[in-house]
């Protein structure tokens, strides 16, 4: 294929059993897939989070490459996937009172909004944030811009995820020499492709069976109410039939044939035990597979339960479950969700809602499928062009030696840039703890003061400190430090705690201040003279 057409999109998604690239082109309303590769995850992509920068890095570049050469064209960037065990949803409340009866305004709400951004996690960064409702004086109000009131209060639910799960994916395509157009979180886009407005909008939850994690999205009045990922996925299955024991290269080829996640409790018409034979010539009962198998399902299905009932939305969820991903496929499964969840409405999501069809160079990707459903939503989901400069012919070794160099140089950089915003981390650490110090001193200083005030030398010591502890504390060298680690969402919430910090040094700053001022009052000759006054017209009193 000959496609010097630059403008479709690429997305790629790091699962937890695959990593998978996806190329394609929207024409008339239609997603047309042009490319597609996948390599299998080892040792690489645990749960969903990149723990092996290298080997994570390998299998990207290998589906670049992969793609490049069907497409013909260098990949410039691409949309990638954020999910994982960390991503979940934290919900905040943030209350305002305007002091007098006002129009409440949009800057009013955005600097709520804004608030909600500050969650008191400090290895945490927020991916999304959605808005739930708001009150003015005890009246529940969907929009509140324009609204007459004296307090107001918003509640958010922020969909947070710790902040390595960006910067090792960041890391691996920088290794590639790819750009990432944007990090879309998956299990939303998913959402957005396999929900109805319908659902969503009478309330469903989904429930993503992956290999390693199960994911939770609640959705209620077209709203996001809660967002969970539970540590346990169908890969689970495996690793309890490798206990039969069964060989681990056979246990999924086993799942796939005989899992059961529901089975028939009504024996009396089954035959004479049957028997999986192994690799190895031993015997095993294929009723204690579908045993092992069932009981792990239903582990992972009283979790989702209890999920449902900890987002506060069960009983709400008038159009009940959607089940998609790997594990939607086996057998009985809706049966084994209505019993477990006991919710009746339960449907299979095999495929998004939009039109997407494949070209001959992606007839390896099964579109009708619950397992292909995330990577073709994250293709959807983009609206930048990928496609770089054009080639005629497939990269050669020399190609291929220069972009290893450009990668060992990417990395070098990416390596360098993380030990300086390193060092930048453990300067501003030090600053805050000079700035505490700087709070101690300020606040012994004040006790000396209260106990020895008539002492000129105390007096003057606390005017000398009050003049130059700011400068020295939160002066030059503390903005510089400010300016390394702004607009950086991972230190968002240690650079908040440095603020706090400033904030109360200048108050002690200013009470010492004050008390200076106090103290040379009540220690001038006027002073003292009007101490002695007093005390003659007590002692004739």
């Amino acid at each position: 294929m000959a496609n010097s057409d630059k403008e479709f999109i690429v997305a790629v998604e790091l699962g937890s059993s695959k990593i998978s690239g996806i190329a394609g082109k929207k024409k008339d309303g239609t997603m047309q897939i042009l490319a597609y590769a996948e390599e299998k995850t080892v040792g690489c992509v645990k749960r969903g989070v990149v723990y092996n920068i290298e080997k994570t890095y390998q299998s990207v570049n290998n589906i670049i490459a992969k793609l490049e050469a069907v497409l013909k064209t260098k990949i410039s960037r691409a949309y990638v996937g954020l999910g994982g065990q960390s991503v979940r949803s934290y919900k905040c409340v943030i209350k305002r009172n305007l002091l007098t009866q006002s129009y409440i305004t949009n800057e009013a709400i955005d600097a709520i909004r804004q608030e909600s951004y500050e969650i008191p996690f400090n290895d945490y960064e927020v991916l999304e944030n959605f808005p739930q409702e708001y009150v003015v004086d005890s009246s529940i109000i969907a929009d509140p811009v324009g609204v007459m009131g004296t307090n107001i209060e918003g509640e958010f639910l922020d969909v947070i995820a710790k902040s390595n799960l960006r910067t090792n994916i960041e890391t691996v395509f920088a290794n590639a020499g790819v750009a990432i157009a944007e990090g879309l979180i998956s299990p939303l886009q998913l959402a957005n492709n396999v929900l109805t407005d319908a659902e969503k909008r009478s309330g469903c939850a989904l429930v993503d069976l992956g290999a390693d994690t199960t994911t939770l999205v609640v959705y209620k009045n077209n709203i996001v109410r809660y967002l969970v990922t539970i540590p346990l996925g169908c890969s689970n299955i495996n690793k309890d039939l490798a206990t039969l024991p069964i060989d681990d290269a056979e246990t999924e080829d086993v799942k796939l044939k005989y899992g059961d996640a529901c089975q028939d409790t009504d024996m009396s018409e089954e035959a004479d035990p049957q028997f999986y034979t192994t690799s190895d010539g031993r015997q095993i009962d294929i009723a204690t597979i579908k045993n092992v198998a069932e009981a792990r399902m239903n582990e992972i299905i009283a979790n989702v339960s209890n999920q449902i009932i900890n987002s506060d939305y069960s009983g709400k969820l008038l159009a009940g479950l959607v089940i998609t991903g790997g594990g939607s496929s086996m057998k009985n499964i809706v049966k084994a969700f209505v019993k477990g969840t006991k919710i009746d409405k339960v449907r299979v999501a095999t495929k998004v809602n939009q039109m997407v069809v494949k070209t001959s160079n992606a007839s390896n990707i099964v579109l009708d499928s619950a397992q292909s459903a995330t990577i073709v939503s994250l293709l959807l989901a983009g609206t930048v062009p990928c496609g770089g400069e054009t080639f005629d012919r497939v990269p050669d070794m020399f190609d291929q030696q220069q972009k290893e160099e450009e990668r060992r140089r990417l990395r070098e950089e990416a390596d360098a840039a993380a030990a300086a915003e390193a060092q930048d981390a453990i300067a501003f650490d030090n600053v805050k703890t000079e700035i505490r110090n700087a709070i101690d001193k300020v606040k012994k200083q004040n006790d000396e003061l209260r106990k020895y005030g008539s002492d000129k030398k105390v007096r003057q010591n606390a005017k000398e400190l009050s003049l130059a502890i700011l400068d020295e504390t939160i002066g030059e060298k503390y903005e510089k430090a400010v300016a390394a680690l702004q607009g950086k969402d991972k230190f968002k919430q240690s650079l908040k705690e440095g603020a706090d910090l400033a904030n109360l040094l200048k108050d002690a700053v200013d009470e010492l201040t004050e008390n200076v001022n106090h103290a040379n009052k009540e220690n001038s000759a006027w002073g003292r003279i009007k101490r002695t006054l007093n005390d003659l017209v007590s002692d004739d009193q």
